[in-house]
């Protein structure tokens, strides 16, 4: 990725005449393009939409898919697969065929769920070899390998309040079960409560409500969960031994959300979005609902208000607003797809 701070940086080395000739064919964070895919989920349908159109203000997709009862979806770029949640089941979708210009729907393995776990309200987690399925409605919580083969394997969920938030931390072969709840950020084995590897850090003060989010970053090994705390929106950071916490959001309303990519960083949205890393921006669009988000590889932040889709070069500091378009629906759940 071409970094304005790896440009000007090589401009102060002399290297003038080319980096002119550079700067000006660039057109956002990357060049060229990364080609890729955003899914947008809602109504009952998802819809893809080529990622550079998107940053064009161009918003017709490329192919639209009908999921009456969708709660979410899950991409995984190892294993090219896009996952989609129902209540009663979850289906493992082939992308490795998908282009810019197509997302040809195939025909899903499907795993069904238990006809007692209920997962209306549920979402997704991805391991590093598996798929997390929790359904708090139920206080269930499945684990599906990635590849789609197998049967699902049930969480010992013992000791976790329902409301708690979960997430799957990859460390050496395992996909441990880490989890916030109001008191404290963890992690443990998925059926041994009492096994190894484990760690569990309070939180320090109590969370005023239920936690908001938590998201696995395999490549730092760390834990990032969302909270409120004093009617202040706090991140929380469980690296190694360490916890730390910071405010976020500023003035702090709605439920905010992590989105996150190992390689262009972190952000959090929700009444308005704030860049995290690399660089901390400030809270931007403060009056905005974001209720879906998803930072790609190319550096574009990807965000969903209404019918509205917000698309912000996070490259710049503090980042740029580069296109809105109207979709015609109102996503719940984005994914970005890289593309062949």
């Amino acid at each position: 990725m071409k970094r304005w701070g790896s440009l000007w940086k090589a401009l102060r080395r002399g290297w003038g005449g080319a980096l002119v000739l550079l700067l000006s064919a660039c057109t956002g964070s990357q060049e060229p393009p990364l080609p890729a895919l955003v899914a947008a989920a809602g109504g009952d349908e998802v819809r893809f939409y080529r990622a550079l159109d998107l940053q064009r203000n161009a918003a017709a997709p490329v192919a639209s898919w009908s999921t009456p009862g969708l709660q979410d979806l899950a991409y995984s770029p190892a294993f090219r697969r896009l996952y989609l949640l129902f209540p009663d089941r979850v289906a493992a979708y082939d992308a490795s065929g998908f282009t810019e210009a197509s997302a040809p729907e195939g025909t899903p393995l499907v795993q069904g769920l238990p006809s007692d776990a209920d997962c209306t309200g549920g979402y997704l987690r991805l391991g590093q070899r598996a798929l997390l399925l929790h359904c708090p409605g139920a206080a269930r919580a499945f684990l599906w390998s990635l590849d789609g083969s197998g049967s699902l394997e049930e969480a010992d969920l013992t000791g976790l309040d329902p409301a708690s938030r979960l997430a799957l931390l990859p460390q050496g072969s395992l996909d441990l079960l880490a989890y916030l709840t109001r008191g404290v950020l963890g992690y443990r084995p998925v059926q041994d409560p009492q096994g190894t590897p484990s760690l569990e850090k309070p939180l320090g003060p109590t969370l005023d409500t239920d936690p908001f989010d938590l998201r696995a970053d395999t490549a730092k090994g760390r834990l990032l969960g969302l909270g409120s705390l004093n009617f202040e929106a706090r991140l929380y950071t469980l690296q190694g031994e360490g916890l730390a916490s910071q405010k976020v959001l500023g003035d702090f309303f709605g439920t905010p959300r992590l989105a996150l990519d190992p390689v262009a960083g972190l952000a959090v949205y929700g009444r308005g979005f704030q860049v995290l890393e690399p660089k901390a921006s400030p809270v931007l669009e403060a009056y905005t609902d974001f209720a879906a988000g998803a930072l790609g590889q190319d550096g574009y932040l990807y965000l969903a208000t209404g019918s509205l889709l917000y698309v912000y070069d996070t490259v710049p500091s503090p980042p740029q607003r580069v296109a809105v378009s109207s979709l015609g629906f109102a996503p719940q759940a984005l994914a970005f797809i890289p593309v062949e």
